[in-house]
């Protein structure tokens, strides 16, 4: 019996290490898609940013010519 314990008690600590890999690797990607999200809100403000002030200026100019 104890045997044919030793094989399954041997899988399930490496499914254990495997498990604790993988969750660190995880934690790792989703710090990196934490870090990704703000660039993209900053992005997404300067681009919104921007298209107004291009929409104003164009509506300046066009004001100013009649």
């Amino acid at each position: 019996m104890k045997l044919a314990m030793e094989p399954v008690l041997k899988t399930q600590m490496e499914l254990e290490a495997h498990e604790k890999e993988c969750a660190i690797r995880y934690a790792a990607v989703q710090e990196k898609l934490d870090a990704l999200d703000k660039r993209m809100w900053r992005l997404e403000a300067m681009i919104m940013g921007s298209t107004i002030l291009v929409v104003a200026m164009v509506v300046t100019v066009f004001m100013g010519i009649r």
